[in-house]
């Protein structure tokens, strides 16, 4: 799509009315290190070093 279009899109759509309907989505992300195996279930202990959103 040219640059043109895009604008001309853009400038249409922005007399329009939108309704957004749902939910929001937002991933996490965490590192760590795995030490050991939990005793109660077959589960990693993880000691979390750092975490993000994206």
């Amino acid at each position: 799509m040219s640059p043109t279009r895009v604008q001309e899109v853009l400038s249409s759509a922005a007399s329009k009315r939108v309704l957004v309907i749902g939910d929001l989505m937002l991933d996490e992300f965490v590192w760590g290190k795995v030490g050991r195996i939990s005793p109660e279930a077959p589960v990693p202990v993880v000691e979390v070093t750092g975490e993000s959103f994206d």
